[in-house]
């Protein structure tokens, strides 16, 4: 009885990982995506059709959003708030990580350059960074409880891309509006020179 049971529980599996599987390559092929509307850390820069970022994970690439371009029916994928596109591995990566750096290192952008370099990690281990002297764990409150009782964690700013007290947003992602219309430094955009420019 046991032996039937452990079988047939095997073969469940195997008929959901295959359903998941028929799912994803059908989602890849059709218009018919599900995405969720994202929210951006800089509610000044405006889209004109006021068009926001979507999650679309059949779509886009790990760490990536897809972004309204400029025309109305324009949209192309690209990092994330807070991510660095690394041309190197044609990947985004969430900056102040390790990413693609060696053991030790985490991934920054230079102020003279729009292309993210590998850095010592002063702390030298991945989510770890210094802050006020000390080693603290990205995305801990603790060190943010000087701000109570605005809730924030210590985080990347996904505007200016340092580590910071970032305020955490708790708004209903189906009703906040959030639009964009340029590129965040470090993104893929940014580095392939094409972002619109705003005059």
């Amino acid at each position: 009885m046991f032996v039937l049971q452990v079988v047939l529980e095997f073969c469940v599996w195997r008929l959901f990982v295959a359903f998941l599987f028929v799912c994803s390559s059908i989602a890849k092929n059709t218009s018919d995506v599900i995405g969720f509307p994202e929210s951006e850390e800089n509610p000044d820069l405006k889209n004109k059709e006021n068009r926001q970022p979507v999650f679309l994970p059949a779509m886009c690439p790990v760490n990536e959003l897809f972004y309204p371009g400029d025309q109305k029916d324009d949209w192309i994928c690209d990092c994330r708030p807070a991510h660095l596109y690394h041309p190197a591995s044609d990947l985004c990566w969430p900056a102040f990580r390790q990413g693609p750096c060696p053991e030790g290192q985490y991934l920054t952008l230079p102020q003279d350059s729009p292309i993210p370099v590998c850095q010592n990690n002063p702390c030298a281990i991945d989510r770890q960074v210094q802050w006020n002297g000390k080693c603290e764990v990205l995305g801990n409150s603790a060190p943010c409880n000087h701000l109570f009782p605005t809730p924030a964690a210590l985080g990347v700013n996904a505007t200016t891309l340092v580590v910071s007290c970032v305020r955490l947003s708790f708004n209903n992602r189906f009703t906040e509006r959030v639009t964009t219309s340029v590129c965040p430094p470090g993104c893929k955009r940014s580095i392939n020179g094409k972002c619109p420019v705003i005059y």
